[in-house]
């Protein structure tokens, strides 16, 4: 009411207040009420950066940053609390010096970054600063005078992602170019983690809407010698950033794809360098190695292996693909079989076949997961939804009927020992409980108090009642892809939907073409399919269980 009234006779009770008051609390809200006045003086900003209490401190920081152009005073003062006691001081000091454009202002927020970098914060508050700064903080990072690439820990594992995020998103040939000369020079055991999430940090960023494939394009060759590098992890990232720049003829690339076709088809290699070299082939030209393909989607073949041979597959054009996928349906694995469903849903004459298979129960609607059901039924294509919503959705009262069929479990005598194990099978792939499982949806170590008859009906009605902050997000990108998960972390240019057995898509905001929640839950409304009524009775007892 000060501020909006202008009251001007209270400056010197305020002011007062900021010297002599005794409540940190009214201290605070005394200078922001100076300061919406328009009365705040540098003198009582200087105090309060003093104040005993860290949150007038934190709080006099913020209202430091309109002082920085005129006041020298100030700027070194904030330098001097480099040193402060409370984090969230430090955290703040830290976003605010990214203001100040000096040798000795980066000197402090690099010494309060690396004094603090397994805190993920503050390394999101380092790089709030100037994209500029970015490819100065990844040279710092691989310095061997400080040190920060000797040792692996998630903090330091973080900030080479996040630094190399910023690199990708400025598209720069030469910036990117610098990392991946990087990398490639640090073959020795030891440096495998922060050389994979560097080039992760790069593909996460560096294609989409507005991206430069040229920016990759000129590393080519460079990427291919990284593929094959002795770790997974680099090799799987380099990968991403090919499948950004797209593969381009030449004898280095020639020479890449031999050595891919026979790891791909030798049964003794490792899986996960098989499934990489099955995916290299597909940028080549799936269609030249659909017989490759078809051959390795069989169970005797890693489960890799074969998702990556139907993921290849899925490129080449036709409903012969699609049929053949559909013969094999029953042999997949689910995560083979996820991979086949994203193949034939996104093809409006193979999702009518799919849609065939469904009515004569070749295969099980259960058999699909949220994403690819929610693909059919909202097809752009009338026919494709109609028919879907006549096979997927259940009629009135259909959902009401199966959980009064199920209430027979619960008046079972329940096996908590044997609901560990349909937990384990059905509902880890989203929910965890006792620190095992997926958070994707809510952890369900919250719910043993709540009613087992309400258990049973958040099972098998989820669309009823949606948890806050577990809805489904259904987001289309520029690209023409469309992606569905549960809404995760979220950065001033990114999102993160969360999937299925804890998998996650960053998606950049720039390549938002239209996001909406979904009107499904993300969890299946066919559980039954699944469970019997005696296996409903012991996923209840060990749901509600300690």
């Amino acid at each position: 009411m000060l501020v909006d009234r202008q009251s001007h006779p209270a400056l010197g009770l305020l002011t007062r207040l900021v010297n002599e008051g005794r409540s940190p609390l009214g201290r605070l809200h005394a200078l922001w009420t100076l300061e919406g006045l328009g009365r705040l003086d540098t003198a009582l900003v200087l105090k309060a950066l003093d104040d005993p209490e860290p949150g007038v401190r934190e709080n006099a920081i913020r209202l430091a940053e309109p002082r920085l152009s005129s006041s020298p005073a100030v700027i070194e003062k904030l330098l001097n609390m480099v040193t402060d006691s409370n984090p969230k001081v430090r955290f703040q000091l830290l976003c605010t010096l990214g203001f100040v454009d000096s040798a000795s202002s980066r000197a402090v927020q690099g010494k309060l970054l690396l004094e603090n970098i397994e805190d993920v914060w503050m390394q999101v508050a380092a790089l709030s600063a100037s994209s500029d700064r970015a490819p100065q903080w990844f040279e710092m990072a691989v310095s061997p005078k400080l040190k920060l690439s000797a040792g692996e820990s998630p903090g330091r594992r973080s900030f080479f992602r996040q630094v190399c995020s910023v690199i990708g998103s400025r598209q720069k040939s030469g910036e990117i170019q610098r990392v991946l000369k990087a990398v490639e020079r640090n073959r020795q055991s030891g440096s495998e983690w922060w050389c994979a999430a560097s080039l992760e940090g790069l593909a996460s960023r560096a294609g989409g809407k507005g991206g430069n494939p040229a920016a990759l394009k000129a590393s080519q060759d460079l990427l291919l010698k990284l593929f094959e590098h002795p770790a997974a992890g680099v090799r799987h990232a380099s990968l991403q950033l090919l499948k950004e720049a797209g593969l381009a003829t030449g004898a280095a690339a020639e020479r890449a794809l031999r050595r891919a076709s026979a790891t791909a088809s030798d049964s003794d290699a490792d899986p996960l360098a098989r499934a990489d070299a099955i995916d290299l082939l597909s940028l080549a030209g799936p269609g030249e190695r659909a017989a490759l393909f078809k051959e390795l989607i069989d169970p005797q073949q890693p489960e890799r292996v074969q998702a990556a041979a139907v993921r290849g597959l899925g490129q080449v054009k036709g409903d012969e693909v699609a049929r053949f996928l559909l013969s094999k349906w029953r042999t997949m694995t689910p995560a083979v079989r996820s991979e086949a469903g994203y193949a034939l849903e996104s093809d409006p004459s193979r999702a009518l076949l799919v849609l065939n298979a469904i009515k004569n129960e070749e295969v099980q609607a259960w058999t699909l997961d949220f994403s690819q059901k929610r693909a059919l039924l909202m097809n752009e294509d009338p026919e494709i939804r109609n028919r879907a919503h006549a096979l997927l959705e259940d009629q009135p009262g259909e959902r009401e009927k199966v959980v009064k069929r199920y209430q027979a479990a619960l008046d079972s005598n329940g096996d908590a020992a044997r609901g560990e194990q349909i937990f384990k099978r059905v509902c880890s792939k989203c929910h965890k409980k006792n620190g095992v499982g997926a958070e994707v949806g809510p952890d369900l170590g919250t719910v043993q108090n709540r009613p087992a008859a309400l258990l049973l009906e958040d099972i098998l009605m989820p669309s009823k009642s949606i948890a806050q902050k577990y809805e489904a997000y259904v987001v289309e990108t520029f690209r023409g892809g469309i992606n569905e998960g549960v809404l995760g972390s979220q950065t001033p240019t990114t999102i993160t939907l969360r999937k299925e057995e804890g998998k996650e898509m960053i998606i950049p905001r720039k390549e938002i073409k239209r996001m909406y929640v979904a009107n499904l839950s993300a969890m299946p409304a066919d559980v039954e399919k699944q469970v019997d009524t005696q296996q409903m009775a012991d996923l209840l007892k060990f749901l509600t269980t300690r």
